[in-house]
């Protein structure tokens, strides 16, 4: 007959242990993901107005690597009816994303544009 008595909590400290690693793997696969704002909407470079682009083009040097812009218009002419907003120099790109909108709808608001912000892609 085999003894049992130490199999047994022998075999609940491993089962712990493997749950425990488990855990921590899947924090860390998690943390290696990279982060993205995908929730925010987006609109392409070239469905801006031309005004839009050339301030993009302009802007587009200083954003680095995690920087973006984000914009909004409800006139493809009048350019007291657009809003553009770059967020540079941040860490990290969900950063930039989020920051770029954030700024993007409080000048939509100062200039009264009713259009969403949304982020520009390439």
């Amino acid at each position: 007959m085999r003894n049992t008595a130490l199999s047994i909590p022998a075999m609940a400290f491993a089962r712990c242990c493997a749950a425990a690693v488990t855990t921590i793997l899947l924090l860390l696969s998690a943390l290696a993901q990279p982060a993205y704002a995908s929730d925010l909407p987006t609109i392409g470079l070239h469905e801006l107005p031309q005004n839009l682009q050339d301030i993009y083009a302009i802007n587009r040097p200083e954003l680095g690597k995690f920087g973006h812009c984000a914009a909004a218009f409800d006139s493809r002419t009048d350019g007291m009816k657009m809003a553009i907003s770059c967020a540079m120099y941040v860490r990290l790109s969900a950063q930039g994303e989020r920051k770029s909108v954030e700024l993007c709808t409080e000048r939509a608001k100062f200039l009264k544009v009713k259009a969403p912000c949304k982020l520009i892609v390439e």
